[in-house]
């Protein structure tokens, strides 16, 4: 393998609606191999891999662990609880078999995830390795900052080719909400649900009311509840990056779901290029993704997740479908103009281009 070749894992449960577009685009756009690994899945995704370059199993269970490292041994009591735990393990496994296998490079992303290295140009099969062969030797990993998608209707069937819009980074107004964000956390105690307030607040003033958003809970459960209010601000799933390692340096770091960090010793990164996260492109994907997961599963000190999650559980669909239009989408076209000229909302046609040729090039071969 080159020294710019890199490989993707995934920890899958029941995503056979994108993961054969994500696994065919990361294919287009240089990728080697795909480490997939089945977590509890019960549709029909197995069947619609075949043919693709991906080793497919089950997450690595305990009892097959030979000499796993301290900080794998550390999260073994919460293997069977924990999605997160699994998906931390698989990628050290996936990350010391990349290595064995000759390619440099691993990104654990999830299936509804696309690395993008430049907004601007079309995917090709250079399209990461070309800025991954230019990345300095010393560097260890590259942290991509994700950009969230903004649906622009409660129905998508295919997200990956109908959402071209997301959401732009700042990264100086995000230091300031980071730090003064931390202070109320840590030096202050503030409760979840107080710093939702606050983010809220933060990006209404910082944005003129377009960085925000104030939703009602259609399902109100009791009196503190009254009036339903969920804050809502600038980032409705993560605000940080994922990443890609070198394999053969994964001695001295541990992976924690986003990247990986120190253990015995700190890594060297830099930031490249951006994964386009299609956290909730329609009202049905949102639904699907929030009552798959255990009421146990979203931590209350996600507090926006936590109440999107009690909206997903108690709501019938065409309740859900509403709330999505109502809050989520943005489906007025002066808004989204809006947000384009302040550069919140940013257009990605080239990922809709290529899945589309990919697309029209299997109906041919059918």
């Amino acid at each position: 393998m080159s020294s710019n070749s890199f490989a993707i894992t995934y920890t899958v449960k029941n995503e056979a609606t994108v993961l054969p577009l994500a696994i065919a685009y990361h294919v287009a756009a240089g990728c080697s191999l795909v480490y997939l690994f089945w977590d509890g899945t019960t549709d029909d995704a197995e069947k619609l891999i075949e043919g693709l370059p991906v080793v497919a199993r089950p997450s690595v269970r305990p009892e097959e662990m030979v000499d796993p490292p301290e900080w794998v041994t550390r999260l073994l009591p919460w293997w069977t609880t924990n999605m997160d735990v699994r998906k931390q393990i698989n990628t050290y496994y996936a990350a010391k078999w990349a290595a064995e296998a000759g390619i440099e490079w691993l990104a654990s992303i999830d299936v509804d995830e696309l690395i993008l290295m430049d907004r601007h140009a079309e995917i090709d099969a250079n399209h990461i390795t070309a800025p991954l062969s230019r990345v300095p030797a010393a560097i260890d990993q590259v942290l991509m900052p994700n950009m969230d998608v903004i649906p622009t209707a409660a129905a998508c069937e295919q997200p990956f080719v109908e959402c071209v819009y997301f959401q732009n980074r700042f990264r100086a107004t995000e230091e300031v909400w980071r730090y003064s964000r931390a202070v109320l956390i840590r030096l202050l105690k503030v409760t979840p649900s107080l710093v939702a307030w606050y983010d809220y607040l933060f990006f209404w003033l910082r944005y003129r009311g377009d960085g925000a958003r104030m939703m009602f809970d259609p399902k109100p459960r009791d009196s503190k509840r009254a009036g339903a209010r969920i804050p809502a601000g600038y980032f409705l799933g993560y605000s940080s990056y994922k990443s890609l390692i070198r394999t053969s340096r994964i001695a001295g770091l541990s992976f924690s779901i986003h990247s990986w960090v120190k253990e015995t010793r700190p890594p060297r990164t830099m930031r490249l290029g951006n994964v386009l996260h299609y956290d909730m492109p329609g009202a049905s994907y949102f639904a699907r993704k929030f009552r798959q997961r255990s009421p146990d599963a979203i931590i209350k000190a996600f507090h926006l997740r936590y109440r999107l999650a009690q909206v997903a559980r108690e709501c019938t669909d065409e309740e859900l479908e509403e709330f999505f239009r109502m809050y989520i989408a943005v489906t007025d076209e002066a808004q989204m103009a809006r947000l384009k000229r302040k550069g919140i909302a940013v257009e990605v046609q080239s990922v809709a281009r290529l899945l589309r040729r990919l697309m029209a090039g299997d109906a041919a071969k059918g």
